[in-house]
Order: structure tokens, then sequence, then C-alpha cells
């Protein structure tokens, strides 16, 4: 008796998962043209007004905007974002002192601690967008994806900043950038620490088994 009882509880369990379909947000393409014009603006941003201010109210701009295009499981990815940006300023605020004036929260430069929180998080919102094109989830090849995305943004953004708004970090300006890029002129400590944020951030993120916010469950009848 207890046997059937089991046997029926557990295929009723089963056919309900079976009825739960895994599905990519039915504004994918609208959600892709909101998230550009979103890069777009913080670049205008940046070659008017000071790179801290702008950096500060980009990453709290991105709670409401998480929320109004119905993204609110992205929230907790910018949450770790954020907390992984503060124990990397922790460890290395010392290391940061710019060509332009910026504004200190807690002896803590606000440019890189809110530039890091910004930048891991648009990473991901990027990596989440082409995730389906990885047709069997393991972390490796998730992994590998999103370190593609990471990387390219991080030289785009750190080239961008250095040439482009003459953002210039002077306490390690005296050390020789990547040699592909002549960009992130640090010691060879804090150059393989920025490689490797990024990978570090979503692993945290795969650990913690947070959800891609452009994936929706469909019940099938």
């Amino acid at each position: 008796m207890k046997n059937s009882i089991k046997k029926e509880i557990s295929k009723r369990f089963n056919s309900s998962k079976k009825r739960i379909k895994y599905e990519f947000h039915k504004w994918k393409n609208q959600l892709i043209i909101a998230d550009k014009a979103l890069y777009i603006i913080i670049v205008l941003l940046l070659g008017l007004l000071r790179p801290d201010i702008v950096m500060i109210v980009v990453y709290f701009s991105l709670y409401p905007y998480l929320f109004l295009t119905k993204r609110k499981k992205a929230i907790n990815h910018l949450l770790i974002a954020s907390l992984v940006s503060l124990v990397w300023m922790l460890i290395a605020n010392s290391q940061y002192g710019y060509n332009q004036e910026m504004l200190l929260i807690f002896g803590l430069n606000s440019y890189p601690l809110f530039t890091w929180a910004v930048g891991l998080f648009a990473a991901y919102l990027i990596y989440s967008h082409w995730e389906y094109l990885i047709k069997k989830h393991s972390l490796i090849k998730k992994m590998i994806l999103f370190v593609i995305f990471y990387w390219f943004l991080l030289i785009t953004v750190e080239t961008t900043a250095y040439y482009g708004f003459d953002i210039k970090n002077l306490v390690t300006a005296n050390y020789a950038g990547l040699p592909f890029c002549n960009c992130i002129h640090a010691p060879i400590w804090m150059q393989i620490s920025y490689l490797m944020l990024g990978p570090i951030y979503f692993g945290i993120c795969e650990l913690l088994g947070l959800e891609n916010p452009h994936y929706t469950k469909k019940n099938q009848k």
C-alpha cells in the first residue's frame, strides 16, 4: 500500500516536471535593443560628465531599469557583482588614483568601485542574451562563452577609457600595459586579477544557482 502511494506521488511529480518548459524571453529582440541603447547612453554621458558621477548614476539606475524590463531575477546578479567589486576595492583601493577628481566613499575610490560592479553585470547581461547558443549547458561551455564576452568588454572599456576619455590611473601609470592593446597599465598581479574577476564572478553566480533572467518557464498542457 505504501509503495503504491509512493509510486503515484513520484509519477505525478515527474509528470508535473515534464509540463514545465524553459523558453527564451518573448521580448528578446526588444531587450537587446534596450540594453544596447543603455550602453550608448553610458558612453555619451562619459564624454560629457565626470566619470565617477556617471557610473554612480548608472549603477543605481540599473535597479528600476531591471524592474521596468521585467528582469527582477537579474538584480541578484547585480548584487553579486557589487559584492565582488567591493571585495576587490578593499584589496586594491590603494592602487587607484586618477588624473581626474573622483569621489571617495568611506575611503574607497567611487569610480572603480561602481565601474567594476556595472562592468561585471554588463558582461553577464550580454552573455545572458546568447546563452541559448550552448546546446548542452555544461559549466565549462558556459564559462568559456562568458569569458569571451567579458574579456572583449574589459579590453574595449579599458582602451576606450584610457585613449578616448583620458581616464588614467596615475598610481600605476609607470607599469607597462597589456602588449596587444597597451591598456590596463598596472602590476602583473593586477592585470591577472582583472582577467580573472569576471570568471570568479560568473562562477559565484553559477554556484548559487542564479537563473538567466532571459529564460522564462512555460507550463505545457
